[in-house]
């Protein structure tokens, strides 16, 4: 299924090393990337590693994730973007590795916002889907696959037709951090 889906996928940013395992694609990000636009931190990253494609108008994309050990604000997720300054991430961003938390990040006309849950300090797989219409999004996740919990909706005014849909992870501190991606999906 993965090989399947990923036929027309490409880097922006590629990570310090991606190998194919049995479980899916095997992410080792570089230190100090991120994906975050904000004048009142005065702190502009475009370095993460994102894995896409594009589409045009409407669709549903759903990943799955696996990582062993959460590092420090390290990420892994879902990522639709139009260009460096307007976007959309969820993932797992916690800045404390012992709570694990999902962030979802919008960075309209330049300027990121953030908002996170808790999530269970067990948790080492995560799906995460966002649905587009138009320029509207919904921001879902799942622990189990099978039930998915709405976290966010928003709207992105200056987001082109055709963007980029796919999976990012990245390091925002000094050491890089392991994940595996086991499905993207997008209809």
């Amino acid at each position: 299924m993965l090989l399947e889906n990923i036929r027309e996928f490409n880097w922006l940013n590629e990570p310090q090393n991606v190998g194919f395992i049995e479980e899916g694609i095997l992410i080792t990000t570089k230190p100090q990337t991120d994906f975050w636009q904000s004048v009142d931190y005065n702190f502009f990253k475009d370095n993460g590693h994102f894995f896409a494609t594009s589409k045009e108008q409407d669709f549903s994309a759903v990943t799955k994730w696996h990582f062993s050990s959460i590092k420090d604000s390290a990420q892994c997720g879902i990522m639709a973007r139009s260009d460096a300054q307007n976007w959309l991430k969820a993932g797992i961003l916690s800045p404390n590795p012992t709570k694990p938390q999902l962030g979802v990040v919008a960075s309209n006309q330049g300027s990121s916002d953030w908002s996170v849950i808790d999530l269970p300090t067990s948790v080492k797989d995560i799906w995460l889907k966002i649905r587009r219409r138009g320029n509207d999004f919904i921001v879902y996740y799942s622990l189990d696959g099978q039930t998915f919990n709405q976290i966010r909706m928003l709207h992105l005014p200056k987001i082109l037709r055709v963007i980029d849909i796919g999976a990012y992870a990245c390091s925002p501190k000094d050491e890089s951090f392991e994940c595996i991606l086991e499905d993207i999906d997008i209809k």
